[in-house]
């Protein structure tokens, strides 16, 4: 029900703000990697200043690093192919099942932080310096696991809007920080930290950085009531079409969405 509201929304307010809405896929072209087809998250490592950044390098099926470890695929959605491994028996274990060979596949050091945060932010159209949205989720485990894959499909995992606790000058803070981050101009930065104030301090790790079609998972909050939520999603894609029109030119155009699409589905196999 969430996604096709967001697409609505889009469509409307694309409509009466005069933009085309297949802009959406284009606003962060300048990142998308023609020859792979996809955008790549260890190329997107190198916008995440190394204090910030996890050790991630391309499994050639022979590596031994440090464990623990996630084992991802170069580009995906939803946790699709990832797995994690606490020693090289698991690892090797997760080698042998792989039935895509023409995937690439990656291997992230485990952050070291007990609790993981989703910053999921839009940038104003009329000055890209500032965010025109920011919201801040925590994704929690119920599970025992030291290295847990959470995800929408992962029923251990749940999401909890964080944004109502932090003040204005903390969403500024934080948005300071993520400026840093590439320029994306709509994202969702997975990240770990001790706790909310060790976040607000810098003392993070970022996991991810989602910069196709990042869903924003406080919608996903089950107290978070339905008023609020409609509220947030017709705030989002008035957002998101505003900075898809506004002049928005990309300097080269892909069919980023049909790529996509099939780089996902490879995965799946």
């Amino acid at each position: 029900m969430l996604r096709p509201l967001l697409i609505f929304w889009l469509i409307i307010y694309s409509i009466r703000y005069r933009t085309r809405p297949w802009n959406f896929f284009q606003l962060n072209s300048d990142y998308f990697n023609s020859e792979k087809n996809i955008f790549s998250k260890l190329e997107l490592d190198k916008y995440i200043p190394k204090r910030w950044r996890l050790k991630q390098v391309a499994d050639d099926g022979q590596l031994v690093p440090e464990f623990p470890v996630f084992v991802k695929p170069e580009w995906g959605q939803n946790a699709h192919g990832v797995s994690s491994a606490k020693d090289l028996t698991e690892l090797n274990a997760i080698r042998r099942k792989r039935s895509v060979n023409s995937v690439t596949f990656l291997l992230q050091e485990g952050a070291k932080e007990t609790r993981e945060f989703e910053i999921f932010y839009i940038r104003a159209a009329e000055n890209l310096e500032n965010a025109a949205l920011l919201s801040v989720t925590e994704t929690v485990n119920q599970s025992r696991e030291l290295l847990p894959v959470n995800s929408v499909k992962n029923a251990n995992s749940s999401y909890h809007d964080r944004t109502a606790r932090l003040s204005s000058d903390d969403l500024q803070g934080i948005w300071t920080m993520m400026k840093e981050i590439g320029f994306f101009r709509i994202a969702r930065v997975g990240v770990r930290a001790n706790s909310i104030e060790e976040l607000l301090a810098g003392n993070f790790h970022v996991m991810e950085v989602n910069i196709f079609l990042p869903m924003p998972l406080l919608l996903l909050d089950p107290k978070l009531d339905w008023a609020s939520k409609y509220l947030f999603i017709k705030k989002s894609m008035k957002s998101a079409a505003r900075l898809a029109g506004n002049g928005f030119q990309p300097k080269k155009r892909y069919p980023i969405f049909f790529r996509q699409l099939i780089a996902h589905y490879r995965v799946k196999e």
